[in-house]
């Protein structure tokens, strides 16, 4: 009696290891499908400045336009994300 005990729970046990094992794959794949890719990331990848005078001088010195986000908010931080 007690090796069939023994047997049934390593069976369970097994079990219950390939079960997590697919969950995790599983659950994996999902998350690669629906993830951004790095195109679809490019905006956080921006280089912020805090002050206009700043953003027009390296502006002019890499030949790019310069994007002015303007925040309304009373706690509106661009750079940390708060707006």
């Amino acid at each position: 009696m007690r090796v069939i005990f023994c047997a049934f729970f390593t069976a369970l046990g097994t079990t219950a290891a390939l079960a997590d094992e697919m969950s995790v794959r599983q659950l994996l794949a999902k998350y690669d499908a629906i993830r951004p890719d790095d195109d679809q990331l490019a905006m956080y990848r921006l280089d912020w400045e805090t002050s206009l005078a700043t953003a027009q001088q390296r502006a002019r010195s890499e030949n790019r336009p310069v994007c002015l986000v303007v925040i309304h908010a009373r706690y509106g931080d661009i750079t940390s994300g708060h707006c």
